[in-house]
């Protein structure tokens, strides 16, 4: 049953001056030490991916500039002030995520008091589930960035439970990071319009809150332009977005008569480097699928990938990431200019394709132990980690990795069908009379994001199991709640009124 009476007056009391929630909070600590020591024990090395050398060399150069946001390398630059320890980065990653997931947990326990299928499903979920241990295990962005975004989310509920003027600092802040480890943020302002505007926040408050982020993140934009314009004489935010958005238009060239002309002048000789590669490409026994993610950018046989090397015998003088930079506005020029000529093939060989993979998304380097076979300069690896470039074997269990990996995807279309159900059930049994105005609001906060993530998926970004896990735990987290609602006797509108006074965040 979902109490609706007020909540106690401050959350640390709620949590450490309850006998239950200290019990809780204290057998979720046993238990992530208890993990990580298991999960090292299987799996004692960190793994890595492509990604992970220009990662780690824009952290030990302390760069402003990168393909890839550069919130990360931040990060690991501060990291690699006070340890070299790969264990030690694991730890810290996974502590970040165990801390924002239990942060996010004991907040909707503390403003919306579920008693049951919440309270203890979602969080033997929290226990149990594998995927923060291996996340954490990647040195890549992801473990960072989505301890950010259950932060976030959790900020904005407390935005609408306690409108302090700190909270909205701290949570445009936050946005404006989070911005800075993965541009999949762009639209997490969108989101947040939802429970600012619905708030108890005077006017001018909630102009703050939706301005500072945007402030913050227009900042990072314009200090990036600079930052690249002055490396590699391009004024560009983003290189590796021009690249993906001509990546994405030609998965459907594949199934269309292209000849060598027909483009305007400036983009004579990159379509004629793309004809004849997708005329060779048309020989082979089969296509290229959207799940293969960007394949075409990073195929050294492919158009773009001849012009960066075009670039750089050129530009001696130039690194690769000057190369990048220069192609890229083409590359985006031309990308834009053959979605806007066949816009149907577009949707058709690409958007319902990647439409697809939302549902039930590849397992990419979560698949298995992938370090033995990325290719890092060892004198990068040796100086980030102490014995780093020692090889690393090849994982004893990749098998168990794969096999707990592979139950995610379908779990994915499972948390879709059942928040879908919960929703339509929490709808016609009238449960918005059943809580409070505070509880829809957040309802409808979880529905814009699961929107505008598909979207900005859909049209903008692979599809990998990594990116939606933030996902996951929405959608599982809801539905035990929307589910618990839905169950409780009608609540009488005194009570829905008093737990709708705002509380003070007493910790």
């Amino acid at each position: 049953m979902l109490l609706l009476s007020p909540p106690s007056p401050g959350f640390g009391a709620f949590i450490c001056s309850n006998r239950r929630n200290a019990l809780l909070l204290a057998g979720a600590i046993v238990v992530a030490v208890m993990k990580m020591v298991i999960f090292k024990h299987f799996f004692p090395y960190m793994d890595f991916t492509s990604d992970t050398g220009s990662y780690m060399e824009t952290a030990l150069q302390n760069r402003n500039y990168n393909l890839w946001p550069v919130g990360y390398s931040k990060f690991l630059w501060l990291f690699h002030q006070f340890s070299r320890s790969e264990t030690m980065l694991v730890v810290v990653q996974f502590a970040l995520l165990e801390v924002s997931a239990f942060f996010f947990y004991f907040s909707v326990c503390y403003i919306f008091k579920p008693q049951s299928y919440f309270r203890y499903g979602f969080y033997v979920f929290l226990l149990i589930n594998p995927l923060f241990p291996f996340l954490g295990n990647y040195f890549i962005s992801d473990a960072l960035f989505l301890s950010l975004g259950l932060t976030w989310i959790t900020l904005l509920l407390w935005m609408l439970h306690t409108p302090a003027t700190w909270l909205l600092v701290l949570h445009g802040i936050l946005l404006g990071y989070a911005f800075t480890v993965r541009y999949n943020a762009m639209f997490y302002p969108l989101v947040a319009l939802i429970p600012i505007l619905l708030s108890a926040y005077r006017p001018w408050q909630k102009l703050a809150a939706i301005l500072l982020p945007v402030l913050l993140i227009v900042s990072f934009v314009i200090f990036t332009r600079q930052k690249t314009e002055e490396h590699s004489g391009v004024k560009i935010f983003s290189a590796f977005s021009g690249w993906q958005i001509m990546n994405n238009a030609m998965y459907m060239m594949q199934y269309m008569p292209l000849d060598s002309g027909g483009v305007p002048a400036q983009l004579a000789t990159m379509h004629k480097a793309v004809y004849h590669y997708i005329t060779a490409m048309k020989k082979l026994p089969r296509r290229i699928a959207v799940s293969d993610g960007s394949y075409f950018m990073w195929d050294m046989n492919g158009p773009q990938k001849g012009m960066l090397r075009e670039y750089v015998q050129a530009h001696k003088d130039k690194d690769i990431y000057a190369g990048w930079s220069a192609v890229a506005p083409l590359c985006s020029e031309y990308g834009n200019y053959m979605i806007r000529k066949y816009p149907r093939n577009f949707i058709r060989y690409y958007l319902l394709g990647n439409a697809k993979l939302y549902l039930l998304p590849e397992l990419e380097v979560l698949g298995g132990y992938n370090r033995p076979v990325i290719n890092l300069v060892n004198k990068d690896v040796a100086t980030f980690f102490k014995d780093g470039d020692k090889p690393k074997p090849e994982g004893k269990y990749n098998d168990l990795q794969s096999t707990l990996m592979s139950l995610f995807p379908s779990l994915i279309v499972i948390c879709h069908l059942l928040f879908l159900e919960e929703t339509i059930r929490y709808l016609i049994k009238k449960g918005t009379r059943k809580t409070s105005r505070r509880f829809n609001i957040a309802l409808l906060l979880c529905w814009v994001f699961i929107v505008l993530n598909f979207a900005f998926s859909v049209f903008a970004a692979p599809i990998v199991l990594r990116y939606q896990v933030l996902l996951i735990v929405l959608l599982l987290g809801y539905t035990l709640l929307l589910t618990e609602i839905t169950d409780a006797p009608l609540t009488s509108r005194e009570e829905m009124e008093a737990e709708e006074e705002p509380l003070m965040l007493g910790i």
